[in-house]
């Protein structure tokens, strides 16, 4: 059973604060009276005082001390919607043993049903990656997410595409680079991915296609429609009026996304061989997961979750990389293996929390702008 949570009163915090608790436990302090980690690393690994021996006593023998055996890095979950004074704690946290969420100042435990977060590799329960796949496990993944205001997400129903998505004569993907192009808009703002989501059946001459952070479908978009389309979905100005009362438009049928959440995983096997190997596993898993806990798109109509393959995304040497979309909201993970799955959706899609282990960068505005705009500063 999971331990339960434990609340920590205004009047207890700044107590707490001045001291530490156990090493299952994380420390908290309050903006005005910060502990820095390498005080809280002193504190947690001072050894304890030995009692004096009475004379009478024999001086035990030393025992050899027992080599530590190697443990799977656990990994850390904080909050995904912290303000300017939780930001600041973020960076006094030291143990990475715990699930921690800001909201009302709660100390949460990982229960045992966070063990596949610290899967051993190779995992005998989940899927592995080929070991001649080179993926970087070095380098830090922090703020490796390139600026961006805007994720167009193309319907293709294909799950691999040329190695330059805008190469493929006559695509939608093409002719919108075009348009972008030829406005000398700056690109580098606007993702544009193509998807492995089939287009609606009553979609029969263009492409669906996904916005975010306006969580908007557009349907059956034509590649005539595409100067339209810019006009009236990237120009940032016109981007306040994109649901009006009725959802509709004279040349666009525009609805609310028919997801709670969309996972996003890049596939983009003619781009790189890693992505391309990785994200299947993944998004089998995450089927898998889904469709367990009844948070499917076909269980759920208009309420489930969506896993859908894409076009490079970046950070190739990262993968699996996944992106999770919730809310307006839009959170970059690297190094996902399908182990991570379960955690990703428990976590992230469900209690809203931030698997810092695995966090690459963010979508720009997703977190408070008292916050470093689209990242925690840790």
């Amino acid at each position: 059973m999971p331990k339960p949570v434990r609340r920590i009163s205004s009047k207890l915090f700044n107590i707490i604060s001045s001291t530490f608790l156990s090493s299952r436990s994380v420390s908290l302090s309050s903006s005005s009276s910060p502990i820095s980690s390498e005080k809280s690393q002193s504190s947690l690994s001072s050894p304890p005082q030995s009692q004096p021996q009475s004379q009478s006593q024999s001086q035990p023998q030393p025992q050899p001390q027992p080599q530590p055996q190697p443990q799977p890095q656990p990994t850390q979950t904080v909050s995904e919607f912290p303000d300017a004074e939780t930001a600041a704690l973020l960076q006094t946290v030291p143990s990475p043993n715990e699930l921690i969420s800001f909201d009302e100042l709660q100390q949460l435990e990982k229960s045992d049903d966070d063990s596949c977060l610290n899967c051993l590799n190779p995992c005998d329960s989940h899927s592995n990656y080929p070991s001649y796949l080179k993926i970087d496990y070095e380098s830090s993944m922090h703020n490796t997410v390139k600026p961006y205001i805007k994720h167009v997400l193309i319907s293709t129903g294909k799950g691999d595409w040329e190695t330059n998505i805008e190469d493929e004569r006559d695509s939608f993907a093409a002719n919108l680079h075009k348009v972008i192009n030829n406005i000398k808009l700056n690109e580098k703002s606007v993702i544009i991915t193509n998807s492995s989501r089939e287009n609606d059946s009553s979609s029969t001459k263009g492409n669906d296609i996904l916005i975010f952070p306006e969580n908007i479908l557009i349907k059956d978009v034509t590649t005539k429609q595409v100067t339209d389309f810019y006009k009236r979905f990237l120009i940032p100005e016109n981007a306040e009026n994109y649901l009006d009362n009725s959802y509709l438009d004279d040349n666009f049928i525009i609805e609310k996304m028919p997801y709670k959440a969309i996972i996003v995983i890049c596939s983009h096997k003619r781009r790189d061989k890693r992505c391309g190997i990785t994200g299947p596993l993944l998004k089998e898993e995450f089927d898998k997961v889904l469709k367990e806990k009844g948070l499917d798109p076909q269980t759920r109509k208009n309420d489930g979750v969506g896993v859908f393959l894409s076009s490079h995304t970046g950070g190739h040497r990262f993968a699996g990389n996944v992106i999770v979309y919730k809310e307006g909201k839009g959170i970059w993970y690297g190094r996902v293996i399908p182990c991570h799955a379960k955690s990703i959706i428990e976590h992230t899609i469900i209690e809203g929390l931030v698997i810092k282990d695995l966090y690459r960068g963010s979508m720009n505005g997703s977190f408070a702008s008292g916050c470093g705009g689209r990242n925690f500063d840790w």
